[in-house]
C-alpha cells in the first residue's frame, strides 16, 4: 500500500512543552481508524512536534503541534481547545519538527539532473586543487 503525503498541516501553538504533552495525551485516545474504511489523506491522524530555536534561545518556551486535518477532527471530537494559528504545507515544516504520531510519508527529494553544469563545477574544483590530498592522513 503507497502511503500519499499530506499536504498541509494546522499549527497549533503551546504556551510550554507541558501543555503540548498533555493535549497529545487528551488526543491519542481518539484517534482510531474508522472500522472498514480506508483512510484518506485528509483523514489520517498526523502530528508533528516543534520547538522552535528562538524558544531554545531565550526564556520563551513554547511549542507547535503541526496536526492534519484528521487529527483536527479528532479533537474536535474529544471536545479539546484547539488554538489553531495558521497552515503550514508539507514542504515547509521545519526539518528538525519530531513525528510524534501518524504515517507521514517523506517528502520527495528534489531531483538533480548530472550533465554540463555538473561536470564543469567538478572540474573547477580539481583545477583548482595543486597537489593530490591523501585521505588517510
Amino acid at each position: 500500500m503507497m502511503t500519499v503525503t499530506i499536504g498541509a498541516y494546522q499549527a497549533v501553538y503551546f504556551e510550554n512543552v507541558a501543555q503540548a504533552v498533555e493535549y497529545c495525551h487528551a488526543l491519542v485516545p481518539h484517534i482510531v481508524p474508522r472500522p472498514g474504511s480506508r483512510e484518506a489523506a485528509a483523514e489520517r491522524a498526523v502530528v508533528w512536534f516543534h520547538v522552535p530555536a528562538r524558544s531554545r534561545n531565550s526564556s520563551r518556551d513554547g511549542c507547535y503541534l503541526f496536526a492534519s486535518a484528521g487529527a483536527i477532527a479528532a479533537a474536535e471530537r474529544a471536545g479539546l481547545d484547539t488554538p489553531l494559528c495558521g497552515r503550514v504545507s508539507r514542504a515547509a515544516l521545519p526539518p528538525d519538527a519530531v513525528l510524534l504520531f501518524g504515517d507521514d510519508a517523506p517528502p520527495t527529494p528534489p531531483s538533480y539532473r548530472s550533465g554540463r553544469r555538473a561536470s564543469a563545477t567538478r572540474r573547477i574544483v580539481l583545477e583548482g586543487t595543486e597537489a593530490p590530498v591523501d585521505a588517510r592522513v
